[in-house]
């Protein structure tokens, strides 16, 4: 602005000082308009914000050459408040307004529109005073956000509430875990589904719940077949013991056939699979998925449905432990109290016919009872231990080795022929693992017909010991109850009368401490169990007295 500028301007009643104030001290945009929208004079501080010069101001029509909607289209002049105040001569004031700048684009801002007196022929004109709103627009991007942020968050930590009291509210598994599918769809997915795994590796898929209005979902819970242990799709990945996978849509069009049954029929478009595991062992998987009207996951979603999952895999574990110590110490009292029940009977009659009892046998009768039933105690505390989960120290060991020694050191009977790769290494306890051994080499022998056959293998990242008789084998049936306490099947009772029955059980147990499987396979003939350990390069760092993720055992 020219010193005549401010001449002409003291025409209008504006002294020098306040001409130079307002043009050059006000820190919000000016300028100055006739009745009909021109623009007489503009001030610097307007020409920096829309990034325009004077002279493209001046003489301009200033509906024409600044006023837009928020698309950038042209205002239809009658629509325009701001022309209208002009022509009108009264005040306006415009909370969101939107002026084009010089290199096109749209800045937002807020306006208001005063009548100013021009003096003489002039008449009326129109002062407009305009601020940059895109500082506080992005301060309401910020709080709508943060306010949208907080409002997930609680959600989640409510979600989060309920599902802990569902949970802990039942000790029927099946039962809280449909309810805890219906609990996360839709809120966390648009279907859900668990699956749990049952014996000889069997796979249950216990709940299905599929958004409101895409059909019934009840004929997706079936027991599947067995995960092969070297299957590698992500499913069979998490059901072993793996972290929770993330698959977005690229994933889930690439590996359709192998991430989880049902992905095609229900539409599936982003997907997480998270394990359902406690410390000592996985019991399954919770799969969440969308649809593409739906966002795609996330690693917070990731981290979310992991902590979920984890907290299913406790109260699944939680109920299974009671059911499990109910059916054990109702079994346990059983097998305690006849031996006891055959002692005091011993006891009684010596007592009772003194005369007709020869006091040597019936002690030495006695002596037999009190070692059976010393044995149940000493295993029934191992097994305690070891279900308790107590500490042990842990220790390289080569099992290639291991198992050679412990065959060669079997005295008579049937022969064990040991078949070991070389550092097949493990990281466990020695005692608990000599016992494992120990206990399927014995039992091997016993039912074996002439030979026993035992390979030391790796596979997999797996240390894979496999101990085979050419016995009469076991029914399939009867493969997963071997290994409950107690249990005993009719040829091993006539083979052995005075075992405990808790040998099977124990091994499984140390195989499970040390993050392994412990089964029954198919074989041509006789019994075939084969043990799966994690060799040392596959197992954590972490490895004070736990040895890594545990793989999952029926």
């Amino acid at each position: 602005m020219t010193a005549g500028d401010l001449e002409g301007w003291a025409r209008y009643g504006f002294s020098e000082e306040l001409v130079r104030a307002l043009f050059h001290g006000l820190r919000v945009g000016l300028y100055v308009v006739d009745h009909t929208g021109k623009i007489l004079i503009v001030n610097p501080y307007a020409e920096r914000l829309l990034d325009r010069p004077a002279r493209q101001w001046i003489g301009a029509d200033s509906h024409d050459l600044l006023h837009r909607n928020a698309d950038g289209s042209p205002i239809p002049r009658e629509d325009c408040q701001i022309s209208a105040a002009f022509s009108e001569g009264v005040y306006v004031r415009s909370e969101e307004s939107w002026f084009t700048c010089g290199s096109g684009g749209l800045v937002p801002l807020g306006v208001m529109v005063a009548p100013l007196p021009l003096g003489g022929e002039k008449g009326m004109g129109s002062v407009v005073l305009f601020y940059d709103l895109r500082r506080h627009k992005a301060v309401e991007h910020k709080q709508a956000a943060a306010l949208a942020a907080l409002e997930k968050l609680t959600d989640r930590l409510s979600l989060m509430a309920e599902t802990s009291t569902l949970l802990a509210s039942t000790l029927k598994v099946d039962e809280a875990l449909r309810w805890l599918s219906c609990l996360v769809v839709p809120r966390l997915a648009d279907w859900a589904m668990i699956d749990l795994l049952g014996p000889g590796n069997r796979v249950d898929k216990v709940a299905v719940a599929v958004k409101q209005g895409r059909g019934e979902c009840k004929q997706w819970e079936r027991p599947l077949p067995p995960v092969p242990e070297a299957f590698r799709s992500p499913m069979a990945q998490v059901m072993r013991g793996g972290p929770a996978v993330l698959l977005n849509p690229e994933d889930v069009a690439e590996r359709i056939n192998s991430v989880v049954c049902s992905v095609e029929e229900l539409g599936a478009h982003s997907i997480i699979l998270a394990p359902l595991r406690t410390p000592r062992r996985v019991l399954g998987a919770l799969t969440l998925a969308r649809y593409e009207t739906s966002p795609v996951y996330d690693s917070t979603d990731l981290s979310f449905i992991g902590d979920i999952a984890s907290r299913a895999g406790l109260a699944v574990d939680n109920a299974d432990m009671f059911e499990e110590q109910r059916r054990f110490a109702s079994t346990t009292s059983h097998e305690l109290r006849t031996p006891l029940a055959g002692l005091r009977a011993l006891l009684d009659e010596a007592v009772l016919y003194p005369a007709d009892v020869d006091p040597h046998e019936t002690i030495r009768q006695a002596l037999t009872v009190t070692d059976r039933l010393e044995t149940i105690v000493d295993d029934l505390l191992v097994l305690a231990r070891l279900r308790a989960g107590d500490p042990a120290a842990y220790e390289p060991i080569d099992l290639g080795a291991l198992v050679t020694e412990e065959a060669a050191a079997l005295m008579g009977g049937v022969p064990v022929h040991v078949d070991a790769d070389c550092d097949v290494n493990v990281l466990g306890n020695r005692i608990q693992l000599i016992r494992l051994i120990d206990n399927l080499l014995v039992n091997a022998r016993r039912h074996a017909g002439t030979r026993v056959e035992v390979t030391v293998r790796r596979a997999e990242g797996s240390a894979v010991i496999t101990v085979q008789d050419d016995g009469a084998g076991i029914a399939p049936q009867d493969r997963e109850s071997v290994f409950e306490p107690f249990v005993r099947l009719d040829d091993g009772r006539r083979r052995e009368p005075g075992g405990s029955g808790l040998g099977l059980a124990i091994s499984r147990d140390i195989a499970r401490a040390h993050h392994g499987t412990l089964r029954v396979e198919d074989s041509p003939q006789g019994a075939k169990f084969v043990l799966w350990l994690p060799l040392i390069s596959a197992c954590p760092r972490n490895t004070s007295d736990t040895i890594g993720t545990p793989r999952s055992d029926p």
